[in-house]
């Protein structure tokens, strides 16, 4: 019996009690816990993503703080932060749960572009992809929501995102007949999107719906770190 089960702790309940005290913290309510969850994402950094850890990196992702994104990026390349991890239905669900809540500015860019580098590899191969995580409409619209008109098409997150649907676009083929009326419809709707994006007579605002077009800024919300 350990010194702890002896005064009545069982090793559930340090386990519960250490759980409380991180959970705290990554409610960034304070400098302090920004502090400590930044001290986190650089040790993070530091062991890099794996198939055993990628959760915890989609949960200080969608933080919704730059500096601890910052920190847990390091010198790696957004797009290619999840290059040993194959994408399934979980990460491709996280990534789209992220996109579809934030309104369009509300996503710090890196955390944005990291979950756009992971949809560039679902669905280079655009039906392998769909049977990994089966779009909708939904999402499709989501995705081009954060499409920045007052930039053009060169902007790093406007060529990610104008890929992507590119993408999205070629899971059907013009000459070959399609009977998957769901998958008729992303493909159609991820062209539309982005070629109202690329017409520069029309306006994104006539393929998606005005309630998906509202803005926010990604560090309204923000708690700063106390050494900012």
């Amino acid at each position: 019996m350990t010194r702890w089960e002896e005064s009545g702790w069982t090793g559930e309940d340090l386990n519960k009690l250490k759980l409380s005290f991180l959970d705290n913290i990554f409610k960034l309510n304070e400098p302090e816990g920004v502090d400590a969850t930044i001290s986190y994402a650089r040790y993070l950094n530091m062991v890099g993503v794996n198939p055993d850890n990628y959760p915890i990196f989609l949960l200080l992702l969608g933080m919704r703080n730059h500096w601890v994104v910052d920190a847990l990026l390091g010198d790696n390349n957004p797009d290619s932060l999840f290059s040993k991890v194959q994408p399934n239905y979980y990460i491709l669900r996280e990534c789209f749960q992220s996109i579809t809540k934030m309104k369009r500015g509300g996503l710090y860019p890196k955390s944005l572009l990291v979950y756009l580098g992971l949809l560039k590899v679902t669905y280079k191969h655009p039906l392998e992809g769909y049977r990994v995580y089966p779009l909708t409409p939904e999402d499709v619209n989501n995705l081009g929501k954060h499409l920045n008109e007052d930039k053009d098409q060169t902007d790093a997150l406007n060529s990610s995102i104008l890929s992507i649907l590119d993408m999205i676009a070629s899971l059907i083929d013009p000459g070959r007949p399609v009977e998957d009326e769901k998958l008729m419809s992303v493909a159609t709707q991820a062209n539309n999107i982005r070629g109202k994006f690329l017409d520069m007579n029309k306006s994104i605002a006539q393929a998606i719906p005005d309630m998906l077009l509202g803005t926010e800024d990604y560090t309204a919300l923000e708690q700063a770190p106390s050494s900012k």
